[in-house]
């Protein structure tokens, strides 16, 4: 049987749904299963997920764009589609590919497209997004057992990230802290970065290396951390490609960031993991794997989802110095 699962488009999500991976490979030992990925995260899953046969597509925006991907999974002839992402084109895209069987939520009116369809009342309690996607097999009868899924890179990947972090001016003897400074997703997630610059200078005064890392949207706010600091860091945000990421990421000895893929990356890469969440819920959409440890405060505002605090952004200004390196120090 050819499977073909539609991952959700956001990367963190995406990383989220490892663990339905594993579980539907249990279901399914014998079937070949396929993956459509984000375009835009194509070297990156490639390099974490090497086991699956991918599918990168762009975002469907418009009819062309439908009709030649559709046509695309329609020769390859899967039985089975299970959409993960809960948007009404990606079960279009299913539908008019003729996969025989569809399986995913009943969300966006996209019900009559599916042939398996799952519902949440408005009345359940909210599912972590990892559970989520294990529900639709819940819901369908099969089998969820709660295994390890954490992820292991190959050699040369790993061997690629010791020599990037040497040319970089990093001794791989002493201990690695990776640290995501900004966000993708917007301001509204960082950590204010008068924070961070103290963080970083008392982890300097303890032998401790820190890295900055991140995609190219981290570098405004790496650029003024790295600017204050001396050479105590270093900054490569924007200056490492989605291909090298896993690998320096599990050379860290522990992993700082917001509610993003590379802090679900991270977790499942086994690496420490301290997530400070502000106007995200960690209960949705924290680590959900040990050792981890989620800095939260709470406010009458979170959770949001403003790409920038229209107030004093007191979900994240509130998480102290102190606390962070408190939770650093105990996976030291």
């Amino acid at each position: 049987m050819k499977i073909l699962v539609y991952l959700p488009r956001p990367l963190g999500a995406a990383v989220l749904s490892i663990p339905f991976l594993r579980a539907l490979q249990d279901n399914f030992p014998a079937s070949q299963i396929s993956l459509v990925t984000n375009e835009k995260f194509d070297p990156f899953f490639r390099t974490i997920l090497p086991e699956y046969s991918q599918i990168p597509l762009p975002e469907i925006k418009d009819i062309p764009r439908l009709k030649t991907a559709s046509s695309r999974l329609k020769k390859m002839g899967f039985d089975v589609g299970i959409l993960l992402d809960d948007s009404f084109p990606s079960a279009l895209l299913f539908y008019l590919a003729r996969i025989p069987d569809r399986w995913g939520y009943d969300r966006e009116g996209r019900g009559f497209m599916l042939t398996r369809r799952m519902s949440i009342k408005a009345t359940d309690p909210q599912l972590h997004l990892k559970d989520y996607y294990l529900n639709i097999l819940n819901k369908l009868g099969l089998k969820v057992e709660d295994k390890d899924s954490r992820l292991h890179l190959p050699e040369d990947c790993l061997s690629r990230a010791s020599e990037k972090l040497k040319q970089a001016g990093l001794n791989l003897e002493k201990p690695i802290i990776a640290v995501k400074p900004g966000s993708s997703y917007g301001r509204a997630r960082v950590w204010p970065v008068d924070h961070q610059i103290e963080l970083i200078k008392k982890l300097a005064d303890l032998s401790v290396q820190v890295i900055l890392i991140g995609s190219a949207a981290s570098q405004e706010v790496s650029q003024k951390i790295s600017a204050r600091l001396d050479g105590r860091v270093v900054d490569l945000s924007g200056q490492i490609s989605l291909q090298e990421i896993p690998g320096i990421i599990a050379k860290a000895r522990i992993y700082l960031g917001n509610d993003s893929g590379l802090t679900h990356l991270a977790n499942f890469l086994g690496v420490p993991v301290v997530g400070l969440y502000g106007p995200t819920d960690p209960q949705v959409c924290g680590p959900v794997r040990q050792p981890s440890v989620v800095l939260k405060k709470p406010v009458p505002c979170s959770p949001c989802s403003y790409k920038t605090c229209p107030y004093d952004h007191r979900c994240l200004n509130n998480i102290t110095v102190e606390e962070v390196l408190q939770a650093i120090s105990a996976y030291l």
